[in-house]
């Protein structure tokens, strides 16, 4: 029974780090001058600059700001998934031992 549930896991969390690294995480600074992509597994897929910037400690504070919170949503999204395959294959009742 546990050799099953355990070779259900292992085939679910290969499917959901699939899923994470082919999503896209879009975030923008407050105005928009700075872009930054991540997938569901915290890489960074592109960054973009749409404005001139005079000040490049400006540039480096709109992207580290960016950056995170686009590593924060992407934590969310895996937390998300994860949870989503502990109620799938947890027997009934039983996923919300892991806070579902």
């Amino acid at each position: 029974m546990f050799d099953d549930i355990l070779g259900d896991v292992n085939e679910q969390q290969e499917k959901i780090e699939a899923k994470l690294k082919e999503m896209e995480i879009l975030k923008k600074s407050e105005h928009g001058e700075v872009e930054v992509i991540v997938n569901g597994k915290k890489d960074i897929v592109d960054i973009t600059i749409n404005k001139q910037f005079e000040d490049s400690a400006e540039l480096e504070d709109l992207l580290v700001l960016t950056i995170n919170e686009a590593m924060k949503e992407a934590d969310g999204v895996a937390a998300k998934e994860t949870q989503d395959l502990l109620n799938s294959i947890m027997p009934g009742g039983l996923s919300g031992l892991f806070g579902g």
